[in-house]
Order: structure tokens, then C-alpha cells, then sequence
């Protein structure tokens, strides 16, 4: 029987910190390791990826909430759970690191990697085998000595749940997997890429893949440590390949990439974007043997997964959601597209879609949380508050304004980021999401004259699919009228994206009518502003036609204006009633359907305030015309 050498032991290092705001106010509470990924721990699924790969030794690099990983990583040993039998786990502490860089630069100093090592970046788990690529990968090095790293990249098609558009990138390998070009393009518009043209010279066979994510798992030589100390530049993976491929005959080291296909997964929750796309595919078993805990019977209707001891008083407005451990849930509430995190209470005729609610939260009666709102731990929300594209938290941060105080426990909390980072570039798809231009102060009654309010933006939203087809239907719609296309085309790139993003026909009514509105506030206030939005709503005509067809599309037209009056303040009685009257006159809507949807309003809601004007304007009018008949 024979017996492992200390460096025969496969290594895997696992950073558990993002260092970013991505994931501000709940970050602050609860370190990225320990985030529920429907009800367990993220890490525990990290960990249990690596045991089942094969990997004996794990250091877990910590740089913040140290305390609570190590109690979990002790209690987890103490629990016998399924990897601490076949792994040990090193917890390691450096609280003075400020980036994934920096973690590498503090394990090289303090040499405890003996050989070639499986590197995790922060987030990270999958379910592909490691040690056929651990062996490639040392076969590659035993000819190329220069070979430090062997990046895994997942084979994923354009619009893949999975796929991030953050971290779109374009590689070039050659027939030995050598990566000879990369570059990530986040969300660039550049339509042109540009290729060095000696690697086409000086290799007979080039590959060029845009099909691949990045599964933010390497395969690492002893020579990356090393590496990443002497170039201080060097803060990300991206910055090691990137620095690599650059300066490739000064550190005489090279690069190479893997690419798994079919059932094999990888992925890291980088954002909230991440964190639903990864939620989604463990509750669908698309990452087996990765499971989470065994679900109860009554769970994943409507797509709605609970955790133990759930309070529902009513379960039928809850959909494509995931409910913590201890939630007590109230009568009359809808939850869609959102996360409920454990011991939260919600009350009574409460409305949260496509947020995220923090542990030990309390949400009180008539509240609405949307938008891409962001609740921290231990949030108050009073009575009949309406949260909408929100960072919020607990305690009252640095230079709080009076209009950001929400209640005792409740404040509104703003990011500043570059104008060139990708933050900045989230901030301006969720500003679309709302209304892209703030209306400016005018006497024009149609808008209240009270100050415009900063808008607060989220610096990672929870978009799903419904939310980047709305951002393409806008994108679309805007370049039409400016371009003054043809409708009929319009109509075709709006299908196209409706199939490429898996939505609803309800959704494609809703979200089409929503941003014809959206890009009527972009006009500027004062005596033009109806004429401008006429000329905008006959453009778009056909559109409407097209997508309004029966009593179904009517109420998704009537609650796509409900939803822009309600989430723009600026937005008052007269344009509402102007709104209203013209769906009505040009029979888009019909006044059956009108008087139905009015009845599920709320009579002491600000909308119904606004929309009640044209309802008696409606009766009057039925009235008049029944004392003629007589």
C-alpha cells in the first residue's frame, strides 16, 4: 500500500473575499462565503465541489467577517459534514489585503503551497471534474516550463442564464489550447476587435471562441505566486493573463486555456445578476451532484422554494421566489422574481418583486419594495412605504440626508463609482429601468413643481431575464423614433429578443407599453410637451396594435401605466388623465376593461387619486348617454 507525500497532496486555494460593493448593504452584515444559495451557505457548496474533485487540501483566504467563516468551517467539521471527511480546510487571515492580488502576494510569503494548486476565485462552485485537467495541465507544463496557469472556461452560447455580461470575453488559442489573445469585453459597444497580427504569422492554426464564460476556476503552476508578487500590477486574474500575454518574452510565461462542455458547470456569484442565474440552476439540477437541502413536498410551486418552519397566511400571489428558513409571511402579499432571507416577518398586502430582502428584517403592512431594491439585515420598513431601485440599511450612514431616512431602522444608501466602472454601467441600465432622464422643474401642471429628488441607484441589481428584454425593447424603441424606422422591423427585433430572453407574452405587453411611456418623460416640460408625446404614441401606433389585442393585453397596457405613475413621482393628474384618455379614444382600451381594473386599485393609494378623474369622467359619460336612450 502506498502512501501520499506531502506533495503529491492536491492543493486548492479559495478566496473568499470580492473586496467590491457589489453586493452593498447585505456585504456588510454577512461575508460573500456565508450568502444562502437557496437556504445552505455558498461556501458549503464550494467546498463540497472541490472534496468531490478530488482535492485533499483547501486554504480559505479570508479578509473580512473572519470570525463567522471560521465558526462555520468549525461547526461544519464538528457536523461531519459530507467534505470535511476527505478534505481539510485552513482558514487563513489577512485582514490588511485589499484585493484578490493581494491575497496571492500574502499566501507567496507565507509558503505553504507546495506544487500546483486549483485556484477559486471569490463565489465559486461547480460540479466539473478537476483532476483530468490537474493532469493535462501538468503534462502541458512538463513541455512548456513556462506554462503557469490553465484557465477552465465553460462552452456557453450567447444568452445562457449563466453566461454574465459583465465578463464577455473573446479568446484566441492555438491548436495546444495556448492562449494567444484575451480580452474581456464587459459590456462594450465596440463592434470591432482587434487582433494582433503576428499571432495569425506565427502559428498555423488559430481558434477564436466567443462562446466560453469564464468558470473563475484555474489550474496554477508554482511560478503564479511568485509572479504575482514581483508585478504589483497585477490585482485580478484578468490583470495575470492580460500581464502574461503582454509582456510574454519579458516573464518567459505562458498561458493555457480548458473548455468543458455538456453537463459540466462552472460559475461564480459576482452580482446579484449571478446570484439568481446560479440559484436558478442548482433548484433545477442543472449543477447535480451540487444539490441544495431536500425540498419539502409543497415547494417549487409556482417555482417558489421555502425553507423550514415558513409561515404562508396566503400562498397564491408568490411566484419564481425563494423564501428563507423562519419567515413568517402575511395575508394578501405577492412576491415575485425575489429572495426572502431567513427570520424576516412580512405583514399583511405587501408587494415585492425582483428585490432582495436581508435577514431579520420586518416588512410592515401596505409596503412596496421593486425595482432592484437591495434590503439589509435588520431593516425596518414602516407602514405603506414605497422603496423602488434602493439600497437599504439598518444604521444611518456617512452624510445621510433627511429625504434618505426611511424610518428608525430603514436608510437609504448611495455608491459612488467611477463613470468608466462597470457599477456606473449598472446604475445606467437600472436607470432606464425607471426612466432614463429625470423630469426637469416646470409651472406646466402636467408634473408637480416640488424638487427633483436624487435618484439612488443599486450598484449590482438583481436583473433577470424580463429585466434585460426591457432593457433591449427600450434600447429598440429610442433608436426607431430617432431614426424614424419602420414599425414593422421594430415589431421583429421586439419577437426576437422576447425568445432570446424566454419571457411571457404578459411580460412583452407590459414591458413594451412601459417604455413607449418611459420615453415620453425624456421630453422637455413646458408648452410642446402633449403635442411631443402625441407624435410619440401615433409613432408607435402600430406597435400598440400589435401587442393590444384582447381584454388580457388591455390590463397588461392599463397596469403598464399604473406602474410609470407610480414610479415617477414627478408624474401627476393630468398626465395620467391624458394618458388614460387617449388609450381610451383611440380604442386601445375599452371602458369595460377600465372600470374592471379600477375596481382592484387602492381607493387610498396616491394613483387611484389621479386616475379617479377620468373613471367619473367615464360614469358621467355612460350616464349621459344612458338619459338619451331613454
Amino acid at each position: 500500500m502506498s502512501i501520499k507525500s506531502k506533495d503529491d497532496i492536491i492543493q486548492a486555494v479559495v478566496v473568499a473575499d470580492t473586496f467590491g460593493d457589489e453586493f452593498l448593504p447585505l456585504s456588510s452584515d454577512i461575508p460573500l462565503a456565508l450568502f444562502p444559495l437557496i437556504n445552505r451557505p455558498l461556501i458549503d457548496y464550494t467546498l463540497e465541489f472541490l472534496s468531490l474533485g478530488g482535492i485533499e487540501e483547501t486554504f480559505l483566504f479570508c479578509c473580512s467577517h473572519t470570525d463567522a467563516i471560521k465558526a462555520h468551517i468549525n461547526q461544519s467539521v464538528k457536523d461531519k459534514a459530507g467534505w470535511s471527511l476527505t478534505m481539510k480546510v485552513n482558514v487563513i487571515v489577512s485582514e490588511s489585503c485589499h484585493s484578490f492580488g493581494d491575497c496571492l502576494r500574502d499566501l507567496d510569503r507565507k509558503g505553504i503551497l507546495r506544487g500546483n494548486f486549483v485556484l477559486l476565485e471569490p463565489g465559486t462552485l461547480s460540479n466539473i471534474k478537476l483532476l483530468p485537467i490537474v493532469k493535462k495541465h501538468n503534462e502541458v507544463a512538463n513541455k512548456d516550463k513556462g506554462a503557469a496557469m490553465t484557465v477552465i472556461y465553460q462552452e456557453a452560447g450567447i444568452g445562457q442564464m449563466g453566461r454574465d455580461l459583465n465578463e464577455e470575453v473573446v479568446v484566441a488559442v492555438n491548436n495546444n489550447n495556448r492562449v494567444l489573445f484575451h480580452r474581456k469585453l464587459g459590456q462594450s459597444r465596440d463592434r470591432k476587435i482587434e487582433f494582433p497580427l503576428e499571432i495569425f504569422l506565427e502559428n498555423s492554426n488559430v481558434s477564436l471562441h466567443h462562446n466560453l464564460k469564464d468558470t473563475h476556476i484555474a489550474i496554477c503552476s508554482p511560478s503564479v505566486l511568485p509572479l504575482f508578487s514581483d508585478n504589483f500590477d497585477f490585482q485580478s486574474k484578468d490583470d495575470f493573463v492580460k500581464g502574461l500575454l503582454m509582456n510574454e518574452e519579458i516573464l518567459g510565461s505562458t498561458v493555457y486555456c480548458h473548455v468543458t462542455k455538456g453537463s459540466h458547470f462552472g460559475g461564480a456569484i459576482t452580482n446579484w445578476r449571478m446570484y439568481q442565474a446560479i440559484s436558478h440552476e442548482l433548484q433545477n439540477k442543472w449543477i447535480y451532484p451540487l444539490q441544495p437541502p431536500a425540498l419539502k413536498a409543497h415547494n417549487l410551486k409556482n417555482g417558489v422554494v421555502t425553507g423550514d418552519k415558513v409561515v404562508l397566511n396566503d400562498n397564491k400571489k408568490i411566484a419564481n421566489s425563494i423564501i428563507g428558513d423562519n419567515v413568517t409571511i402575511g395575508k394578501n402579499v405577492q412576491i415575485e422574481h425575489s429572495f426572502i432571507l431567513s427570520n424576516t416577518k412580512i405583514a399583511d398586502n405587501v408587494i415585492i418583486t425582483h428585490s432582495v430582502i436581508g435577514p431579520n428584517c420586518h416588512i410592515k403592512a401596505n409596503s412596496r419594495i421593486t425595482a432592484s431594491s437591495i434590503i439589509g439585515k435588520d431593516v425596518v420598513i414602516e407602514n405603506e412605504q414605497f422603496i423602488e431601485n434602493s439600497l437599504v440599511q439598518s444604521t444611518q450612514p456617512e452624510n445621510c440626508e433627511e429625504k434618505d431616512k426611511l424610518g428608525k431602522k430603514a436608510f437609504r444608501l448611495k455608491l459612488e463609482t467611477d463613470d468608466d466602472d462597470l457599477g456606473a454601467l449598472s446604475r445606467k441600465l437600472s436607470q432606464l429601468h425607471i426612466g432614463d432622464s429625470p423630469v426637469e422643474e416646470s409651472e406646466d401642471e402636467a408634473f408637480t413643481d416640488s424638487e427633483d429628488e436624487e435618484l439612488s441607484y443599486t450598484q449590482s441589481p438583481v436583473p433577470d431575464d424580463t429585466k434585460l428584454f426591457f432593457t433591449e425593447v427600450i434600447d429598440s424603441l429610442t433608436r426607431g423614433f430617432e431614426d424614424e424606422l419602420r414599425c414593422e422591423n421594430l415589431i421583429l427585433e421586439i419577437n426576437s429578443s422576447r425568445y432570446a430572453y424566454n419571457v411571457t407574452v404578459k411580460e412583452v405587453n407590459f414591458n413594451v407599453i412601459k417604455a413607449i411611456l418611459i420615453m415620453s418623460l425624456r421630453f422637455p416640460i413646458g408648452a410642446q410637451y402633449f403635442s411631443q408625446f402625441v407624435r410619440l404614441l401615433s409613432f408607435f401606433a402600430p406597435i400598440l396594435k400589435n401587442y393590444i389585442r384582447n381584454e388580457g393585453a388591455m390590463l397588461d397596457c392599463l397596469q403598464a401605466i399604473e406602474d410609470v405613475a407610480i414610479s415617477n413621482e414627478n408624474v401627476n393628474e393630468k398626465w395620467v388623465m391624458f394618458t388614460m384618455k387617449w388609450f381610451y379614444d383611440k380604442d386601445f382600451v375599452t371602458e369595460d376593461v377600465i372600470m374592471e381594473w379600477s375596481k382592484s386599485l387602492d381607493t387610498k393609494s396616491r394613483f387611484y387619486g389621479q386616475v379617479k378623474p377620468f373613471i367619473e369622467w367615464l360614469e358621467e359619460a355612460e350616464e349621459a348617454s344612458s338619459s338619451e336612450d331613454d
